[in-house]
Parts: structure tokens; sequence; C-alpha cells
């Protein structure tokens, strides 16, 4: 009878025995998970990334929001299940939240950390005073004679003149002689009538 007992309780311990084991390798699993530590895990610039509780010896990537970015130094190798490296906030990133994940090459081992990006734009300040003028330029080249405009209306006729005292004279004398020269002119014909006179 008792011997029955014995047998009956061994299946118990077994299943006891079994049942510590996959405990402390659940925990064993938990306490050396890979890990991301971010620093500083806010800003704009620059961030130390530091990687602990890396299983395996491999090359590590490190992604900013799914997309792979350069590090420093460039190839990341896990040594003593940890690295080290340097990244920078990737231009033109807006102000919020970004996932950090640091990927191993072979495994596929991960671990993330969040970087918060924060607006270091500040407000506008005052209009400042005008400043002096500055001095004037060098007089730039003459440029090319442009095409002949159109021929414009023609003017309104000016006012006649007043005329001159010598042009008065010369009108005179002028005229004189010319009356002169009739004079003569009738003389010289009745002269020739008088001669032909019988």
């Amino acid at each position: 009878m008792t011997g029955c007992l014995r047998y009956r309780k061994k299946p118990r311990f077994y299943v006891l025995i079994l049942f510590v084991f996959l405990l402390s390798v659940f925990l064993s699993q938990g306490a050396y998970a890979a890990s991301l530590t971010l620093s500083p895990n806010s800003g704009f610039s620059s961030i130390m990334v530091v990687g602990t509780n890396f299983s395996t010896i491999t090359n590590i990537t490190i992604f900013w929001n799914g997309s792979a970015i350069p590090t420093i130094p460039s190839q990341l190798i896990v040594e003593s299940g940890g690295f080290t490296a340097l990244i920078n906030v990737p231009s033109q990133t807006k102000q919020g939240s970004y996932n950090v994940t640091a990927k191993g090459f072979s495994g596929g081992e991960k671990a993330s950390a969040f970087f918060t990006v924060v607006n270091m734009t500040g407000p506008q300040g005052p209009k400042g005073d005008t400043g002096p003028q500055g001095a004037q330029g060098i007089t730039g080249d003459t440029g090319e004679q442009g095409p002949a405009g159109e021929t414009g209306s023609k003017g309104d006729k000016g006012a006649t003149g007043e005329m001159s005292l010598l042009q008065s004279i010369l009108i005179i004398f002028a005229f004189v002689l010319s009356l002169l020269s009739l004079f003569l002119t009738i003389l010289i014909i009745l002269n020739i009538r008088k001669k032909k006179l019988p």
C-alpha cells in the first residue's frame, strides 16, 4: 500500500521540476532581453545610443522610424553583449515622438526606444532699426539705342513775325527801282516812236 502511494507521488514531483525549469528560463530571458537607451531621449540634434544584453555577436543597424540611418562608428558590432553609437536627428524632422530601433544582422535580435524631437523655433523677434544707406554702386554699361519713335503730327502755324527796319528799307528801295525801270522803259518807247514819225 505504501509502495503504491510513493509511485503516485512521482509524477507530481516531475511536473513541479518542469514548472520550475520553465519559469527559470522565462525569467532569464526577460532579465537578459536586449534593451536600448537613448541619451538624451529628447532634443533636436545628436543622440548617444547604448545597446545592452544582446546575446549574439552581430552587426547592428540603427533605424529611425523604420528607415536605416548613418551611425558613428559606421560599422556597429556587438561586443560583450552591447554597443555604443552616435546618431543625428534626420534633417527636416518635425516636432514629435520617433521610434529608434537597433536590429542585429543575424538572429533578428532587436531593441527599441523613443526619442522626442522638440520645437526649437522661438517667437519672432522685433523688427530691427533701418541700417545706414550703402555706398552708390558702379555705373552700369550704356544700353543699346532703342528704335526710332513714330513721327509726330505737324504743329500749328506760328504767328507772323514783325518786319525789321532793314527789311522795310530794302523793300522800298526795290519798289523805287522797279518804278524807275518802268519810267525809263516808257521814255525809250516814246523816243523810238518820235523818230519814226515824219
